[in-house]
């Protein structure tokens, strides 16, 4: 019996089943595995700062071999707006991990500064995952920045963070798909837990990444042993090794009928919410084994008179019964619109809210609810499914929900039961209510006149550039904007509007087209075709048309910060032209843009034809309200620009427009 006992000891340790002497264990015997669902070690894969390539590349690529990763992001940078769908929709529904890496990869002069970058970045990661999920992260300040003595103990030490490095094994070999794939085998013949870090990936990778086929091979390769080789999320594996240590299973009831098992460990069940993999020892006769602790449940397969389950230390006993498969969904859940009582209309442009009754699953339990929402019943045109944990009820503005007065809207919710099956239902929905006065200007100029405008900059030189109404220039209607560039041109032309609104939160359209004769020099300085500005003359925003070799023409949108400084929407780099947003000539395009300048905080949001490109948020025209609208061409620097651009159908309002 000693042999016996000594051997399953060290098959807990290893994470390795036992063979025929466990099946003759007394029943409600229990080992916790090492690591999840007692495979050979662990994995994980780190991304850092929010990379454009990581909402192309990264992302995309794990999902694709049922991976996952854990990514470091810096909420208040250009990139995270590049990816936002991803960080705030895809990454959760793929099962990928977000961390705070401090809100704009600056550091901080000043404990305030520092609490922003910290305590915000925490507070957007906490806001992104399920309700009450643990608050304890992985952090990092990112490197090369600088930040006031003390503020670990005065401000980091406010915010739970997870030290993991001790518990791992961090890559440092050369950039080599074989020692990638080795030190991954590694990881499961020593039973070790290691990591790699990389920054940009895939063909275009920013910088400090591995060479794209070299990391696609460590990908394929850990797609090869995840049934051996656990490939965690660095969280989830440090919540795991942490309950670990201290984890005991002691059994407190034994029957034919029943086992129960109380499982402790020295580790805070709110801050470690993960669970332990644990095997028991149940009558041989069992086929299926229904596992229930507090009101988590599930039924589990039984092998060779071995069940393997999960459970949390922490949360009460552990209640094993022999079962039946559960092959029935959860009753539907009842969605109603609104907070409270169902609600037909809604004035929010930037927040949906749901509610609905619980579902009910007689066999397995309810694991969790999902909800999306769209524009037709059942779809997910505005986002698609996001974890709501148990809760019931949810009021989000995630990815800068900018919603359209006078459209309807639906939410659906899916319940999941213990063993995976789900049943779904829809809102009857909800429509925004539109105002008399949300739209606060509007320009088509088939009146002929440009009578609605305060002033009006329609010449350069001597019969040279000239910004006119012409018929040619028309999208719609009569007439359009013409503005004519002949080469030699310099200075400016421009019609401008004063008091053009008197919303916080600005929605500018306006249509344009380049014509076929339009030259614009490549690697030159961009035309800047819209300008927004201030009571006070100071800029808040404006688009801009560029030439870029090799990239063709492109246009992009600039904000303000609080400093003045601007920010180009999406900001991407030379060395990464997946992100370039090109225009075609003869062609019209349609751009809105989106600058708000609630509480202090501030966003930027950038859409061509309809789809968004970009935004970013706080800290971004937050004190910058607009007044001033200014088109045409503010800026003729460059020689060799020449040619005709037209302007239509020019709209303020306080939402996005249809």
């Amino acid at each position: 019996m000693m042999k016996k006992l000594i051997l399953y000891c060290i098959a807990g340790l290893v994470g390795i089943a036992l063979p025929s002497e466990t099946a003759s264990a007394q029943p409600g015997t229990t080992t916790i595995a090492r690591w999840k669902d007692n495979k050979q070690g662990a994995f994980s894969l780190r991304f850092d700062d929010s990379m454009w390539s990581h909402h192309d590349n990264a992302v995309p690529s794990l999902a694709r071999r049922g991976l996952t990763g854990t990514f470091f992001i810096n909420p208040g940078v250009e990139r995270y707006g590049y990816g936002i769908q991803t960080w705030e929709s895809l990454a959760g529904r793929t099962g990928m991990e977000l961390c705070p890496h401090t809100m704009n990869h600056m550091g901080a002069s000043d404990f305030e500064e520092a609490e922003y970058e910290i305590g915000t970045s925490f507070r957007i990661v906490w806001e992104l995952n399920p309700p009450r999920k643990s608050p304890l992260y992985p952090f990092h300040i990112g490197g090369g920045t600088t930040w006031p003595s003390g503020f670990r103990e005065a401000v980091l030490s406010h915010y739970p963070a997870a030290s993991y490095e001790q518990e791992s094994v961090r890559y440092s070999g050369p950039d080599d798909r074989n020692a990638l794939i080795r030190f991954a085998r590694k990881a499961m013949d020593e039973g070790m837990w290691h990591v790699i870090l990389t920054h940009g990936t895939g063909p275009h990778l920013e910088y400090l990444g591995f060479e794209d086929a070299h990391f696609e091979a460590l990908l394929d390769y850990l797609a090869s042993v995840k049934d051996k080789l656990w490939i965690g999320n660095i969280g989830d594996v440090y919540k795991y090794i942490a309950a670990r240590k201290t984890a005991q299973a002691s059994t407190m009831e034994n029957s034919d009928s029943v086992i129960r098992i109380a499982l402790t460990s020295d580790a805070d069940p709110m801050l470690y919410d993960f669970p332990l993999t644990l095997i028991t020892e149940v009558p041989t006769a069992w086929r299926y084994c229904h596992v229930a602790q507090g009101t988590r449940q599930g039924i589990y397969p039984v092998n060779s008179g071995l069940v393997k389950y999960e459970a949390l230390p922490g949360l009460g006993d552990i209640v094993l019964k022999s079962s039946a498969m559960d092959t029935t969904p959860p009753s539907a859940p009842t969605v109603r619109d609104g907070s409270g009582g169902d609600v037909a209309f809604s004035p929010h442009t930037h927040r949906v809210s749901a509610n609905w009754d619980e579902s009910v699953d007689a066999e397995s339990g309810i694991s969790r609810y999902w909800y999306k929402i769209g524009t037709t019943p059942g779809g997910s045109e505005v986002l698609d499914w996001i974890d709501n944990g148990l809760q019931r009820a949810f009021s989000t503005s995630r990815t800068n929900l900018s919603l359209i007065r006078g459209r309807t809207y639906f939410v659906t919710v899916k319940a999941v039961n213990g063993v995976g099956l789900s049943s779904e239902s829809t809102s009857d929905g909800f429509t925004v209510m539109s105002t008399p006065d949300y739209r606060a200007f509007q320009e088509d100029f088939d009146n002929g006149y440009l009578s609605q405008w305060h002033e009006k900059r329609t010449k350069t030189g001597f019969m040279m550039g000239m910004l006119h109404i012409s018929d040619e220039a028309a999208r719609k209607g009569r007439y359009g904007l013409r503005c004519h560039l002949p080469e030699g041109s310099a200075g400016q032309l421009f019609i401008a509007r004063d008091e053009v609104t008197r919303f916080d939160d600005v929605f500018t359209r306006f249509y344009f087209k380049l014509h076929r004769d339009f030259v614009l020099p490549e690697d030159g300085a961009a035309l800047q075709i819209l300008e927004l500005r201030n009571a006070a003359g100071e800029f808040v925003a404006g688009v801009h048309l560029g030439h870029i070799k090799g990239l063709g023409l492109h246009i992009y949108a600039t904000a303000t910060d609080d400093n003045g400084y601007r920010t180009a929407i999406p900001g991407v780099s030379k060395n990464y032209p997946e992100g370039w947003v090109p225009v075609a000539v003869d062609q019209w395009h349609r751009v809105d843009l989106r600058t708000d300048a609630h509480d202090g905080k501030g966003g930027a949001e950038f859409w061509l034809n309809g789809e968004r490109k970009g935004c970013i948020t706080n800290k971004v025209t937050g004190r910058m309200r607009v007044s001033r609208l200014m088109l045409g061409a503010l800026n003729i620097p460059v020689a060799g620009m020449a040619g005709d651009l037209y302007f239509d159908n020019i709209t303020v309002s306080d939402s996005l427009l249809e």
